[in-house]
């Protein structure tokens, strides 16, 4: 967004703010970016960040050299036309707290503000005009923080009651009042969102959900074996799989009683295969300490293998309308753009505190509803990659994000690990019809899964058909090596598939033919897509 239209997207609440507002656009439109300059012979924009502990209660001040006072923080745009992340470097270069972030993205306040003359690193610096913008944080309390010793002195937590005691620039306690003022309205209303946005949602989803088989009913067999499919998985993808387990495996005994190599089989392709091996030990679970019929009770369906607090709230209000919320990554999202809320989804606290926010909301009623509109909402309007389709959005109008043109920045996550890279060497043997696959290792990634012979780097073709002799296969032709990549969670597989016609079988490997792999052998993606041309 350019300078003139965050100006001009402020709604001044003041005839004061209002004035401020229409000769700051004159500023402007006459001077353009060079207002953002120190140099501009009219002043200057600066941008200050008011900022609170979370419980309103604190604000974090510094004692400013310039003005000989207690206030806020600071600082010039120096040309930076983004106005809110001059706000932020500001307050975090002016107290060396990390952990801080937006209340809203909205302006909270546009104040003419005059400098008197001072000194600044031995240079003089004569009375001038601050065209001041202001935005609001939240920031906890329990971190490091420290001055900036050219600027300020005793960063500190003071209660906002006592900032008339300590502030002796007697025009600007009025400023911080109503600053401090709109950020608790404003976080009275973002706490309101969930309410008002419960019956809009309802009257929305019975026109609007997708037709999926695991919406078919009701029973938790059914909705517990589908919402661990769809962790980190497509809908569209999970749909065939759903049903082919069903037909395989129709109810808890089913599952708890099928052997493994069946049941990674009908896995196969779905990806991080520890989801259905808990599945299996769940089921097992249900049918020795429940005689094979789900509980009906939140802590009991918490406490089985491979059940978050997610996977529970959703079987439970989805199944039986408790008033259990399911939080996942859609739920965080949407909440997290209807209320413009900046802190990192990631964190625990954040995910308990939108957990406590919806349970408010919930009832025995529409529960199950709900929860469903909910992952609904998140997955066709406010979706994760893209722009949102805030225009069909049933509740676009209480969107803070929407309002105040955040959402494109929300939610916040915090940085992800770097995916190590890992090169191999991939070996297609094939002995007439048939290729070698072994075993993997118990423990450890895709364990006990079929792979295809490999080695932990990439070998020359030499060193292919060297290896293969150590194998005792007689290597008679080197085919062809193509190239593959696959990417798990937090590791990349760069793979160069080699294809060789070998001479004789090895009793170190199993040889499968085309149809043996197709049935009985779960050959993982990550080979798999070696063979694939």
């Amino acid at each position: 967004m350019n300078l003139f239209s965050q100006i001009e997207n402020f709604i001044p609440e003041t005839s004061q703010e209002a004035s401020a507002k229409q000769e700051l656009l004159k500023l402007i439109q006459k001077y353009d970016k060079e207002i953002l300059s120190r140099e501009c012979e009219a002043g200057h924009i600066t941008c200050s960040g008011l900022v609170l502990s979370p419980d309103l209660k604190k604000t974090l001040m510094a004692y400013h050299l310039i003005y000989q006072s207690v206030g806020w923080l600071g600082g010039h745009a120096d040309g930076e036309e983004d106005l809110s992340g001059v706000a932020l470097r500001e307050v975090q270069e002016e107290t060396s707290v990390q952990k801080v972030y937006f209340l809203s993205k909205k302006i909270l306040s546009i104040d003419i503000l005059p400098v008197p003359a001072h000194e600044k690193h031995g240079k003089h610096v004569p009375e001038h005009l601050h065209y001041n913008v202001t935005y609001g944080f939240l920031a906890p309390e329990k971190q490091d923080i420290a001055d900036k010793p050219d600027e300020n002195k005793n960063v500190r937590w003071i209660e906002i009651d006592k900032i008339p005691e300590l502030c002796t620039e007697a025009h600007m306690i009025p400023i911080y009042q109503k600053i401090i003022a709109r950020m608790q309205n404003l976080t009275i209303r973002k706490k309101e969102i969930p309410e008002r946005m419960k019956q809009p949602l309802l009257d929305w989803y019975p026109e609007h959900h997708r037709d999926l088989p695991w919406r078919k009913d009701r029973n938790p067999y059914h909705v517990w074996i589908s919402e661990i499919m769809l962790q980190q998985t497509r809908v569209e993808a999970v749909k065939n799989y759903y049903q082919r387990f069903l037909e395989t495996l129709p109810d808890v005994k089913a599952l708890a009683d099928c052997p493994e190599d069946k049941l990674l089989k009908l896995w196969e392709g779905l990806g991080y295969y520890n989801r259905v091996r808990n599945m299996q030990k769940a089921a097992q679970t249900v049918m020795q300490d429940y005689s094979g019929t789900f509980p009906e009770d939140y802590d009991k369906i918490r406490s089985l293998s491979g059940i978050g607090d997610y996977t529970a709230g959703a079987v439970c209000s989805i199944c039986w309308n408790l008033p259990t919320p399911a939080v996942d990554g859609n739920v965080l999202r949407v909440l997290a753009r209807l209320e413009e809320d900046f802190r990192n989804i990631l964190d625990n606290d954040v995910k308990k505190d939108f957990t406590e926010q919806l349970s408010k909301i919930y009832d025995t009623q529409n529960a199950g509803t709900l929860t469903q509109v909910l992952m609904e909402l998140g997955a066709t309007v406010c979706i994760p990659n893209g722009a949102p389709k805030c225009e069909v959005c049933p509740v676009h109008e209480i969107c803070m994000a929407y309002q105040n043109h955040s959402y494109d920045v929300l939610p916040v996550r915090g940085k992800k690990q770097k995916r190590r890279t890992e090169q191999k060497t991939v070996f297609v043997l094939q002995y007439e019809d048939k290729i070698a696959v072994r075993k993997r290792p118990a423990k450890g990634l895709l364990a006990s899964l079929w792979e295809l012979p490999n080695a932990e780097t990439f070998l020359t073709p030499e060193e292919c058909v060297k290896q293969a002799e150590i194998w005792n296969i007689h290597p008679r032709e080197l085919l062809k090596i193509n190239q593959r990549k696959h990417v798990f969670t937090h590791i990349t597989w760069e793979m160069q598939g080699v294809f060789l016609q070998c001479g004789r079988q090895n009793s170190d490997f199993v040889w499968a033919n085309p149809e043996e792999l197709e049935t009985l052998y779960s050959l993982p993606t990550a080979f798999r897509c070696i063979l694939s041309e």
